[in-house]
């Protein structure tokens, strides 16, 4: 009797769970083609026609991303042999698989392992990566952040089968985490920061429980060499990307009430509710609805997460806690004094990994309430959130359409029209919507075609392939615009590519500006000729 009802609890834990799979994966296939590139995705599009030789050697000169993520791109396309060139984001949308799969044995083996329902909590956790708004979001967008989420992911798996192994962990054990620091290390040029955590929690797991042990002293040593050796030349492209980096201005410095917001957005649920007001209607009802969600969600969560980590305390799991205290909290304090004393970084994309282990957490903590009313209550509340936020992040969410700027300039265009692009760079997704040559033949890069690595030392963006405008190339447009009709100009941060206004005021020596469309930050600014 007791086996029939083991066995009908497993068939239906299993079943809830491919039916949350199968949801999950159905939504980001149908939202896969419904959002048009933006320009990152162009990036990758653009990277992934080149060859494996030209990803690994050449490329790391001039892009901020390590070679791995398109190598596997390229890989992706050759398997599907997809000739329509849109194909990039079911490669995210397969990773975003499998980081569920990993979260949840990592998970469930340490709810386990801390005595408590296990499968429960491994089932939560996976709701919580299938459908959190953020983390759906890069499951459909061709860039390497959900690579960097798996792997990251992976990694813990393999710290978890190491901390819960009173031996000092298995092979298999010490295998998986190895894998999963270098696919970490390799998937982003700040993966080293969730590496540092990961061999951190090992260092403590050594003092602390294993009371300095040799045998695992001696693993450890080893693993870790084994990463700085096979990471040398990752060492080496991000030393020299700083050059380039610490000399633009592309990303804000942040400031103590910016990193406050950016963790209230990642582990108050932030993204959940972030586009309510968008998607919903800016009625003040919801505005104030919204807030109160925000508010309530984020002192939940913080709520649950100090009585988590006081019961893993109180189980003397020191190593367990460790973890997740470092995971946690010590990311975005290192990641934010890195933006203070170097170069600038995307804080809000750089600590989202770490919603990772913080699921974890939030999962195994509810499991620890002792009223199961209230258990299931708890998760209730999230998966509404989590519905509300990602319902509006689909609706409202913000890309580029260059589809439909495509189609517009298809439509307003003649023959003998310019469109110039600047930055260069904004010619690689509008390349994915153009069909017809003879408007392909009318755009021009500005102020020199995408990889412009020669051209000039003035990257506002960091990147060497992508230069903004000096006054020396006033010259430049007045060759394109030779005996054009029309100038239709089109730009994405104009200010910070053309400082001292260099193209607007040499247009207007022989053009006359008559109107300007906005497409989100893509600005399409008409100059008609005098």
């Amino acid at each position: 009797m007791y086996n029939q009802e083991n066995r009908s609890k497993r068939i239906w834990h299993f079943g809830f769970l491919a039916a949350v799979i199968v949801i999950s994966l159905s939504i980001k296939i149908i939202n896969e083609g419904a959002l048009p590139y933006w320009l990152d995705e162009g990036y990758t599009a653009w990277f992934a026609k080149l060859s494996f030789h030209e990803i690994w050697f050449w490329l790391p000169e001039v892009e901020a991303h390590p070679p791995l993520y398109y190598s596997l791109v390229k890989l992706w396309g050759m398997i599907e042999a997809d000739e329509t060139g849109l194909w990039h984001r079911s490669l995210s949308i397969f990773i975003s698989f499998l980081l569920v799969v990993s979260s949840y044995f990592s998970t469930r083996i340490t709810a386990t392992y801390l005595n408590r329902e296990g499968d429960n909590a491994a089932l939560f956790n996976s709701i919580l990566i299938c459908f959190s708004p953020v983390l759906v979001w890069y499951s459909i967008e061709a860039r390497p952040y959900i690579l960097l989420f798996f792997a990251y992911s992976l990694a813990i798996f393999g710290l978890i089968s190491i901390l819960l192994n009173n031996d000092g962990g298995t092979k298999k054990g010490w295998m998986i985490f190895v894998i999963g620091v270098l696919l970490t290390n390799w998937s982003h040029h700040l993966g080293g920061i969730f590496t540092a955590v990961l061999f951190s929690s090992l260092t403590v797991h050594w003092a602390l429980q294993l009371k300095f042990r040799k045998d695992f002293f001696y693993r450890l040593l080893f693993c870790f060499i084994i990463v700085l050796a096979l990471s040398v030349p990752l060492i080496i492209q991000i030393v020299r990307q700083l050059v380039y980096w610490e000399a633009s201005n592309w990303v804000a410095e942040p400031t103590i009430t910016s990193f406050i917001q950016i963790m209230r957005r990642i582990f108050g649920f932030g993204y959940a509710d972030k586009l309510i007001d968008t998607a919903f209607g800016p009625s003040a009802i919801i505005h104030t609805g919204r807030l109160a969600l925000g508010l309530a969600t984020a002192i939940l969560s913080f709520a649950l997460i100090l009585h988590g980590l006081y019961k893993i305390i109180q189980l003397k799991a020191i190593s367990l806690a460790s973890f997740f205290l470092l995971s946690c909290f010590s990311v975005p304090v290192v990641s934010f004094l890195i933006s203070i004393m170097g170069p600038n970084i995307f804080l809000e994309r750089t600590l989202l990994p770490g919603l990772i282990p913080y699921f974890m957490l939030l999962s195994i903590a509810i499991e620890f309430i002792g009223r199961r009313f209230l258990r299931n209550a708890i998760k209730i509340f999230y998966v509404v959130v989590l519905a509300l936020g990602l319902t509006a992040i689909l609706r409202a969410g913000e890309k580029e359409p260059w589809d439909e700027i495509m189609a517009g300039l298809a439509e307003q265009t003649q023959k003998n029209d310019l469109v110039l692009m600047m930055p260069n760079d904004l010619y690689l997704p509008s390349s994915l919507y153009v069909s017809d040559p003879e408007l392909a033949a009318r755009i021009k890069s500005f102020p020199a075609e995408y990889p412009a690595t020669e051209y000039s030392d003035f990257y506002p963006d960091g990147f060497p392939a992508v230069p903004g405008v000096r006054a020396e190339d006033a010259q430049v447009i007045r060759d394109l615009i030779v005996d054009k009709d029309r100038v239709f100009l089109v730009t994405r941060q104009y200010d910070l590519f053309d400082p001292d206004d260099v193209t607007r005021e040499t247009l207007s020596e022989h053009f006359t500006s008559v109107g300007e469309e906005a497409w989100g930050n893509i600005y399409i600014e008409r100059f008609d000729r005098n």
